[in-house]
């Protein structure tokens, strides 16, 4: 957000009109906030829908006009220039991305490391102060009811970031009463992605320090624009990246924004819209709430409801399986690694040791590799005549649901979902969860498209693939370069 002082008109005796400048009260970012939540039950006049911090800078370059709409009214850029442009970008030069919808809590108190060590299946004892962690947690049956990036700041002083973290962290801190306060800081930072190869360079420029030492999943402060700032080095996209939190109280996020756009050119950076954004995590092969499986943070009652902000009424009422089919274990979506069972109690802790005594899930997560020659049929199919089933948009609605069942012979064996076009690798990939026995790589199944409501469908082929479909250089000890 940024705020500025207004024109007024002011009429003089003279009848000569003067323009005067009428400075504005900061808005209650926590305040507008909280209203915004409530957009679906708020008129449409009074809905505060919030600009991305960096909106005024994203809105010069925006050219799809179109803004995508997330958490708590939060508003973000569609498409910049042209989204396999962006795809490009991020696997040879760079790209700016937007993630400050993602939620942000707080979580400070004199238990607030056992109270995360509580909350989460990875073991937080070791965690430094300058360390981020990915932290998948799980419900009592151990299934992920949300995963994101834990920061420490200090012994007593953590925040966790994703989407729903303000509400699943308060429902187990009404279980376990611990001595911490949570706080819901998400309008007040922003979380603006630079990744790609030439990310080191650009945020060398940018602040006029060598980063060379920033290991992977660390942080630290820097002053951009005479502002303190956090840079964390991520790289959820596979590549080098870092990540800018810059309080939004300053006003000058959206000044943040423009200056790595503008420092970028140079380095063939381009910003990254919404419609491209999630290619990045299915090359990648990082699983994505919505689009890879549910949160287990609600009743089974009130999945539909939620599944409904993600789909259509018709596609929702077409489906003939339980949604709860696609709530998952960390290890079910390639995150077993993450789990640590020794010497700790953690929520969820006793479902998880029991999935590991026989022998893990049933399913195994895999990439598929769909085939090409079946996906040019799929498109002859929209110019004969007679039904045909629905084309695939490219790259593809990124945050609806869509899982499509994987078959065998026949046989139900899995689900394959964040279905993408990858301009990187020229072929259309999604992820998958398949039986155990069928995911070694190269092994075929078929993929059933359409039947979303009462439109034919068409089974493609596709190979299971190793993941990430991308080479990782996310964690490259750069000190060494």
């Amino acid at each position: 957000m940024c705020w500025q002082p207004r024109l007024e008109v002011v009429e003089s005796a003279g009848r000569k009109l003067t323009l005067r400048e009428v400075q504005l009260d900061k808005p209650n970012l926590q305040e507008l906030y909280k209203q915004a939540n409530q957009y679906r039950k708020t008129p449409f006049l009074e809905r505060p829908y919030f600009g991305s911090p960096g909106a005024p800078a994203q809105a010069e370059t925006n050219v799809s006009n179109i803004w995508g709409h997330l958490n708590g009214g939060f508003l973000f850029g569609y498409e910049y220039t042209r989204w396999w442009h962006e795809c490009h970008a991020l696997r040879n030069t760079a790209i700016l991305g937007d993630w400050s919808w993602l939620n942000k809590v707080r979580v400070r108190g004199p238990d607030a490391g056992r109270f995360m060590n509580y909350a989460t299946v990875k073991n937080l004892s070791p965690q430094q102060i300058g360390q981020v962690m990915y932290t998948p947690m799980v419900d009592e049956k151990g299934k992920v009811a949300i995963e994101g990036l834990t920061f420490k700041f200090a012994e007593d002083d953590f925040l966790f970031t994703q989407s729903g973290a303000q509400m699943w962290l308060r429902y187990l801190h009404d279980q376990t009463q611990m001595k911490v306060e949570l706080e819901d800081v998400t309008p007040d930072y922003s979380c603006y992605a630079l990744q790609g190869p030439r990310s080191p360079a650009i945020l060398e420029a940018v602040t006029g320090e060598s980063f060379q030492d920033l290991r992977f999943s660390r942080w630290r402060k820097t002053h951009i624009l005479g502002e303190e700032v956090i840079v964390d080095r991520q790289g959820v996209t596979g590549e080098i990246g870092y990540e800018f939190m810059m309080p939004t109280a300053s006003g000058k996020a959206h000044e943040l924004w423009r200056l790595i756009r503008e420092v970028g050119q140079d380095f063939g950076l381009r910003e990254l819209g919404f419609k491209a954004q999630m290619v990045g995590h299915t090359e990648t092969g990082i699983a994505t709430a919505v689009r890879d499986y549910l949160p287990a943070r609600m009743a089974p009652g009130a999945l539909p409801r939620f599944a409904r902000l993600w789909t259509t009424e018709e596609e929702l009422n077409a489906l003939q399986y339980d949604l709860t089919e696609h709530w998952c274990s960390p290890a079910e979506l390639g995150w077993g690694h993450t789990i640590n069972l020794d010497n700790r109690e953690f929520h969820g802790r006793a479902a998880l040791a029991e999935e590991a005594e026989r022998g893990g899930p049933e399913r195994r997560f895999v990439g598929l590799l769909w085939n090409s020659d079946d996906m040019a049929e799929l498109y002859a199919a929209l110019f004969r005549d007679g039904p045909s089933p629905p084309p695939l948009d490219l790259p593809y609605g990124q945050f609806r649901m869509l899982f499509l069942k994987l078959m065998k012979e026949d046989e139900l064996v899995g689900w394959a979902s964040g279905v993408a076009y990858s301009p990187n690798i020229r072929r259309v990939i999604s992820l998958g969860r398949i039986r155990k026995d069928l995911a070694r790589p190269g092994t075929e199944v078929s993929v059933l498209w359409g039947g979303f409501s009462n439109e034919p469908t068409c089974a493609i082929r596709a190979r299971v693939s190793e993941l990430p479909f991308i080479r990782q250089h996310r964690r490259k000890d750069l000190a060494a370069t």
